[in-house]
């Protein structure tokens, strides 16, 4: 009895307080702070419980004895600001970087090191499942986030900047996953440390980015792609200015003034439920070249939004990065002319492939070692298009070895002249691990 009482009290204060917080948004008010909202809530719940005494009364049954209302209010209290206590307890931990939740009884969390381990539940059933993602939507306090039969999908991010996927009534049971971003101020050095690659490497990259090299950074779901392009921004003067495109906030270099304090965001936007008002990476990448970047930043090219970034590449604006799905180095080229295409434009595939290979210059492919380790696993310099062939050149500069790890590819050395720009910038090949041939 107690326990159903106390999941309706967190409800109702969930509910009241994302309403006052929605009405807040619209009106333009003030939102209250977390003092605040303490007090918000203290004041609904003590509502709620003399409401409850006094029909206790008139029914004739014994209310609650003021011991009891207490403690229960402060164990409300305690949870009233996590909408799920479960699930905040599982974000707690420092390893994890992905929870997946299959159903209420069906818990798996990825970890830092690419191990998957099963959790514990964090409801007891799929209805009270779908009612704390229901919490997690109004706590976001606009109506664009609701979660419900009419609106089975959801997508928010969460207050430490982790997102949220749910879905539920076009499922068999309700699904949750949620995206972190461990590593958020991690360098070159931690990268290192972590064994994603050794110091040459490290060197190789921060001296393709101080010598203003365009960086294509690829790979699968989840393999570190966001992680390993931060670092290699930090490696950026301070004072640049860099413009950043992004469908969600994942790069948050605008909240690091003391790596970067001249960082400009710009961010994709949905439909509202009218159907107007949708602003697509494309558009942006189009409006930014207005606001005289130094650096061009996609978080993730995924669509006709590729040729404004490759044009940007060859239009001035050098040293640009961005990251894109593949399975390998090389794939890259054949998804381009796919993603040009998907704005609806007829796109030769020649005249794309063209474009990438005016505007790239390196394509760094990140993997799993046969370990399971997120590794960079191959390292690919673009040369030119060729005409006859309707393929792009390249070398590999660095290739998998047995491991999976990236390693030189005494094949494919990189050229003097470059070679010679690279040390310049500081490009070190003799920190490279020894690896026998």
């Amino acid at each position: 009895m107690l326990d159903e009482l106390e999941s309706a009290l967190r409800r109702t204060v969930a509910d009241e307080i994302g309403d006052y917080l929605g009405q807040a948004t619209e009106a333009g008010r003030r939102m209250p702070d977390e003092l605040d909202q303490q007090q918000m809530a203290r004041a609904i719940l003590r509502r709620e419980l003399d409401n409850r005494s006094r029909a206790a009364l008139r029914l004739g049954e014994s209310p609650l004895a003021a011991e009891e209302e207490d403690s229960l209010l402060e164990r409300v209290l305690a949870t009233a600001f996590s909408a799920a206590p479960g699930l905040d307890a599982l974000l707690r931990r420092g390893d994890v970087t992905d929870v997946f939740v299959n159903g209420c009884d069906d818990v798996r969390l990825v970890t830092a090191d690419g191990d998957t381990i099963v959790g514990e539940p964090i409801a007891r059933s799929d209805d009270e499942l779908i009612e704390m993602i229901q919490t997690l939507a109004r706590r976001g306090g606009h109506m664009e986030r609701e979660f419900t039969p009419a609106r089975p999908l959801l997508d928010l991010q969460l207050p430490d900047g982790s997102r949220l996927a749910a879905a539920a009534w076009v499922t068999k049971r309700p699904y949750l996953t949620v995206r972190r971003h461990l590593l958020v101020d991690a360098d070159q050095t931690e990268l290192v440390r972590r064994g994603m690659y050794d110091r040459g490497v490290a060197s190789l990259l921060a001296a393709l980015v101080r010598a203003r090299r365009n960086i294509l950074i690829a790979g699968g779901q989840g393999i570190g792609k966001t992680t390993l392009l931060r670092a290699l921004l930090h490696e950026c003067q301070r004072d640049e200015r860099i413009v950043v495109l992004e469908q969600e906030p994942e790069l948050h270099l605008d909240a690091m003034p003391g790596r970067h304090d001249h960082v400009l965001v710009f961010m994709e936007r949905s439909a509202n439920t009218e159907g107007v008002g949708a602003v697509s990476l494309a558009d942006l990448g189009r409006a930014i070249k207005r606001f005289t970047p130094r650096r061009i930043v996609v978080g993730e090219v995924r669509g006709p939004e590729v040729i404004d970034m490759l044009e940007a590449m060859t239009q001035g604006i050098a040293g640009s990065m961005c990251t894109i799905h593949a399975d390998s180095s090389w794939s890259v080229f054949p998804r381009l002319p796919v993603y040009a295409r998907a704005g609806g434009r007829d796109w030769a595939s020649g005249d794309v492939l063209q474009l990438a290979a005016l505007a790239l210059d390196v394509i760094v492919f990140i993997a799993q070692d046969r370990s399971g380790r997120r590794v960079i696993s191959e390292i690919r310099h673009v040369q030119r298009f060729d005409p006859d062939a309707g393929q792009v050149v390249t070398d590999e500069w660095f290739h998998p070895d047995e491991d999976g790890r990236a390693v030189r590819n005494h094949a494919a050395p990189i050229p003097v002249r470059l070679l010679d720009e690279l040390v310049e910038h500081g490009y070190d090949p003799t920190l490279h691990e020894a690896v026998l041939l």
